[in-house]
C-alpha cells in the first residue's frame, strides 16, 4: 500500500524530531559528567526580631509569636512582658506595661534603637547554628574568643574573635579568614554570603 505524501512528510519530521532530541540529551549529559545529582540549596530564613537582644549586659528575649504580632520578656529587668507588633520589615512598636510605647528600628547590624535613645544589642554568638537549613556549625564562645566546631562537615574547627559588639572574625584553617556579623540574635552573615540561623 502506498503512503500518502503528507503522511510520509510527518513520520519524516518525527524521525528529525527524534534525532535532534537525542543529540540534545546527549549534549546536556556531557555538561554533567560526573552524572551526580546536583545539590539544591535551601534557603535559609533570617528572622530580624527573634532571639535574645542585650541591654545593660542582661538578655532579653523577643519572639514573633503570630503574624506581625511579638513578645518581648523583660524578666531579667523583673518588669512585665511587653507586646508589640512589627510595623514594617525594620520598625516595630511595643507596649512596656510599665512605662509606655515605644518605637524600635532595626538596622540590619545587630540593633534596635529605640525612640527613647535606649539600644539593644545581638552579641552573643554561642550556640547551634543551621546551614541551609540544616544543623551543623556549633560555637562556643568564652569572652571575646570563639571556637567553631565544624565536625559535621569533616572540617577541622575554626577560631576566631569578637571584634565589636555581634561582629568577629574567624580564621577557617582549611580555606580562609571570614569576618561574622550579627543582624539579629539569630542570623550571622559572613564575609564570603553564607548565612547562618538558629
Amino acid at each position: 500500500m502506498k503512503i500518502p505524501q503528507s503522511v510520509a512528510a510527518i513520520f519524516a519530521g518525527a524521525t528529525l524530531l527524534a534525532i535532534a532530541s537525542t543529540s540534545a540529551l546527549q549534549t546536556k549529559a556531557e555538561d554533567f559528567p560526573s552524572r551526580q545529582p546536583m545539590r539544591i540549596a535551601r534557603e535559609s530564613t533570617c528572622s530580624m526580631i527573634n532571639g535574645t537582644w542585650f541591654h545593660s549586659g542582661k538578655g532579653i528575649p523577643v519572639s514573633q509569636i503570630s503574624g506581625n504580632r511579638i513578645r518581648v520578656n523583660m524578666s531579667n529587668f523583673r518588669r512585665p512582658t511587653a507586646m508589640g507588633r512589627m510595623l514594617n520589615p525594620t520598625k516595630i512598636e511595643v507596649t512596656f506595661p510599665d512605662d509606655g510605647t515605644f518605637i524600635g528600628t532595626l538596622n540590619g547590624d545587630g540593633q534596635i534603637s529605640w525612640n527613647n535613645g535606649t539600644v539593644w544589642q545581638a552579641t552573643q554568638f554561642a550556640g547551634s547554628w543551621k546551614y541551609e537549613g540544616e544543623y551543623g556549625p556549633k560555637i562556643r564562645q568564652v569572652g571575646d574568643e570563639l571556637l567553631i566546631g565544624m565536625s559535621k562537615y569533616n572540617r577541622p574547627n575554626a577560631r576566631g574573635n569578637m571584634t565589636a559588639p555581634g561582629q568577629a572574625t574567624v580564621n577557617f584553617t582549611d580555606d580562609a579568614i571570614h569576618t561574622a556579623t550579627l543582624i539579629a540574635p539569630n542570623c550571622m552573615k559572613w564575609s564570603n554570603g553564607t548565612t547562618w540561623t538558629k
